[in-house]
């Protein structure tokens, strides 16, 4: 598959949102280590691209969980990397 360039902060979302699964907009703020603009923007752009999807949040009807699209999950090297490492240990 032909690498798909990423928005900037986007491998930080991917990951951390592979790692921990569906999180709000400010759950995954408070978890990457970018700047709020950086990390809305980057959402904004995969959610386009089709990266992340998003689902509504039951509990708060004011904010929504995003989530990593399951059929696109195996496209990214630096999540295959981390499964390598994990399966070698």
């Amino acid at each position: 598959m032909k690498r798909r360039k990423l928005p900037r902060g986007g491998e930080d979302i991917i990951k951390v949102l592979d790692k921990i699964g569906a999180m709000t907009q400010k759950d995954i703020l408070a978890s990457v280590k970018q700047p709020e603009r950086t990390i809305r923007y980057g959402i904004r752009r995969l959610l386009e691209k089709g990266i992340l999807k998003k689902m509504s949040n039951l509990s708060d009807m004011r904010s929504v969980y995003y989530y990593l699209a399951p059929e696109l999950r195996n496209t990214f090297e630096f999540l295959k990397d981390k499964e390598k490492a994990t399966q070698s240990v």
